[in-house]
C-alpha cells in the first residue's frame, strides 16, 4: 500500500499512463512529438547575468496536496500571460490531474499564449510521458530523483535532449544531489519540499548549493513566497527560483512576478562564485610578500585597509595598494587572483570612487556606520561588490541584516568592541552569528586565529571567514600563522562538506 504522498501520486500516475497508452499508442504519440513546433531555449532562459537577480520560473497550478485549492476561478492562460508581463523567464505548468488538478491541455494553451519557455511539471517515469510532453508543446520536463533509479533518470533525460527539450533534474537531499550531478544534468533543482511528506525546509538551498558545480544551472524550488526569499536564494547562489503558491494567490500576479524577478542577491552571489569553502579573506595586508603568500595559499580575498582610524601597521595608501595588487596578480593559484578588497570607514563617496579606480580594487568593505542606502548607492555608482561589516549585539538586531542584504551588500559579522571598527582580536557571539548565517551567507570575523577557526566554522557554518590580527606576531603578518590559518580553515570546510547535511 502506498504510504507517502509521492508513492500515492506515482501509483495514480502509473494507472493513468496505461489508460493514455491505450487511447493513443506509443508509436502514435512519438509521431506527434516529432512534428511539434521546435522547443524554446529553457536552459538559456535560466542563466542570469553575473550580478543580476535570479530568473523566475512562475508556476501555474490550481491545487496541491499540502495546500488544497489555490484558485477557485482558474484561468491558466491568463495567469501565465500575467507572469510573462511581470518578467518571468519561464512558466511551469502542473499537468498532474488528481492531486494538482492539472492537464496537458492547460500546458498546450499556455504554450500558445506566451513567448517564454514552458516546463511540464509532472511525475515523469516513462518515455511515453516525454513524447507526450513534447507533443503538447513542452520545452522542458521535470525529472524527480526520488522516484527514478539512475538508469531511468539517464534514459529519460537523454530522450528529452534528443527531442530538443531541457530536463530539470530535481533533488531534495544530499544523496539525490550526488545522483543528479553524476547524471550530468545541466539543470539541477533543489526542492525544499520533501515530496514524501510535503514538509518544507527552507534551509535546504543553503545546505546543498555548494555541492552543485557552478557551471550547472541551479534552481531553488519551494518555500519562496516573497522578494526577500528570492533574494536569499540568489545570494546563496541560485540561478533561478521556481515559485508557485504565492503567485497563484497574489491579487496582482504581474506585480508579484515583477517583484520576485527584480529581487537582489546577485552581487553577493557574484562575490562568492567559484570561491573556496569557506570563502577566505586575509585582511590588513601591507607588504607585497604577504600578498604573494596569500595568493599562493589560495585565499579568495586580500584586504587592504584605507580607513584613517586603522593602526599604521595595517593602513595603506594607493601606492602600497597597487604593489599589493601586482603581487596578487603575479602569484595567483591556478590563475585566479584573490579579490583585492579595500576597507573603509564612512568614506566620502566621490573619493571612494576615485580610490577604487586608482587602486584597482575588486571589492569594497564598509566598516563604519554606513546605511543600507549608502551601500546601494556605492554598488550602483561603482559596480563593485560591497561587503558591509556589522557588529550585532543581540538577537533583536538580526532583522537588520535583511535591509543590508536587500541593498545588495554581502554581510561580514565582526565582534562588537566599543570604539573599534574591527581588527581588535576579540571573539564575537558565535551563537548569534550562527543564527545570522542561517538567514544569509555571512563572512565571520572577530578574534579568529589558527587554533579556533575550525571550531568557529563548525559552529557558525559561515560562508566565509576573515582574519587580520589572528595572523600577526608583534603587529606584523606572520607567514607561519597565515599558512596555519588557511590550512585550518580549509580543513574545516572540507569536514563540513564531507556529508551533504
Amino acid at each position: 500500500m502506498a504510504d507517502t504522498f509521492l508513492e500515492r501520486i506515482v501509483a495514480s500516475t502509473r494507472a493513468d499512463l496505461e489508460e493514455r497508452k491505450r487511447a493513443v499508442p506509443p508509436d502514435a504519440m512519438r509521431a506527434r512529438a516529432l512534428v511539434a513546433p521546435a522547443p524554446r531555449g529553457f536552459a538559456d532562459a535560466l542563466r542570469p547575468g553575473r550580478t543580476a537577480p535570479a530568473r523566475v520560473i512562475a508556476e501555474v497550478k490550481r491545487a496541491s496536496p499540502s495546500k488544497g485549492m489555490l484558485a477557485e476561478t482558474y484561468d491558466p492562460v491568463a495567469q501565465a500571460v500575467a507572469y510573462e508581463r511581470g518578467g518571468a523567464a519561464a512558466v511551469s505548468v502542473l499537468t498532474e490531474p488528481h492531486y494538482f488538478l492539472g492537464s496537458l491541455e492547460h500546458l498546450t494553451a499556455v504554450r500558445h499564449a506566451v513567448s517564454i519557455p514552458v516546463l511540464r511539471k509532472d511525475f515523469t517515469l516513462d518515455s511515453y510521458q516525454v513524447y507526450e510532453a513534447r507533443a503538447a508543446g513542452a520545452d522542458a520536463i521535470l525529472l524527480i530523483c526520488a522516484m527514478l533509479d539512475d538508469a531511468t533518470l539517464t534514459e529519460l533525460m537523454t530522450l528529452a535532449h534528443d527531442l530538443g527539450m531541457a530536463a530539470l533534474v530535481e533533488a531534495h537531499n544530499g544523496d539525490e544531489v550526488r545522483r543528479a550531478v553524476a547524471s550530468d544534468a545541466s539543470i539541477i533543482g533543489v526542492n525544499s519540499r520533501d515530496l514524501r511528506t510535503f514538509d518544507v525546509d527552507t534551509d535546504t538551498t543553503r545546505r546543498l548549493r555548494a555541492f552543485v558545480p557552478p557551471e550547472r544551472t541551479f534552481i531553488a524550488e519551494s518555500g519562496i513566497a516573497s522578494p526577500v526569499d528570492a533574494a536569499r536564494a540568489r545570494a546563496w547562489g541560485a540561478d533561478a527560483v521556481l515559485v508557485g503558491e504565492s503567485l497563484m494567490r497574489a491579487s496582482d500576479p504581474v506585480a508579484h512576478a515583477r517583484a520576485l524577478a527584480s529581487a537582489p542577491g546577485g552581487m553577493t552571489a557574484a562575490l562568492f562564485s567559484g570561491t573556496g569553502d569557506p570563502f577566505l579573506k586575509l585582511c590588513g595586508l601591507k607588504e607585497p610578500e604577504h600578498a604573494r603568500l596569500a595568493a599562493e595559499l589560495g585565499a579568495d580575498a586580500a584586504g587592504v585597509v584605507f580607513a584613517p582610524q586603522a593602526p599604521d601597521h595595517r593602513r595603506v595608501n594607493v601606492q602600497e595598494a597597487l604593489r599589493i595588487a601586482d603581487a596578487l596578480s603575479g602569484n595567483a593559484r591556478a590563475g585566479k587572483r584573490p579579490l583585492l578588497t579595500g576597507v573603509f570607514v564612512n568614506p566620502d563617496l566621490d573619493k571612494l570612487e576615485t580610490l577604487i579606480k586608482d587602486s584597482h580594487l575588486d571589492a569594497v568593505q564598509l566598516s563604519g556606520g554606513e546605511s543600507p542606502e549608502i551601500c546601494a548607492r556605492i554598488i550602483q555608482r561603482t559596480g563593485v561588490p560591497v561587503v558591509k561589516a556589522l557588529r550585532l549585539r543581540g538577537e533583536a538586531e538580526l532583522e537588520a541584516l535583511d535591509a543590508y542584504a536587500l541593498a545588495g551588500a554581502a554581510l561580514l559579522l565582526d565582534a562588537f568592541v566599543p570604539g573599534s571598527y574591527g581588527g581588535a582580536g576579540v571573539t564575537g557571539d558565535w551563537e548569534l552569528a550562527r543564527r545570522a548565517a542561517q538567514r544569509w551567507p555571512v563572512i565571520l570575523s572577530g578574534g579568529l586565529h589558527p587554533e579556533n577557526v575550525r571550531s568557529a566554522v563548525a559552529h557558525v557554518l559561515p560562508r566565509g571567514v576573515d582574519v587580520s590580527s589572528g595572523i600577526e606576531t608583534a603587529k606584523h603578518k606572520d607567514p607561519e600563522k597565515m599558512r596555519a590559518f588557511v590550512a585550518a580553515a580549509r580543513g574545516a570546510g572540507a569536514l563540513e562538506s564531507s556529508d551533504l547535511r
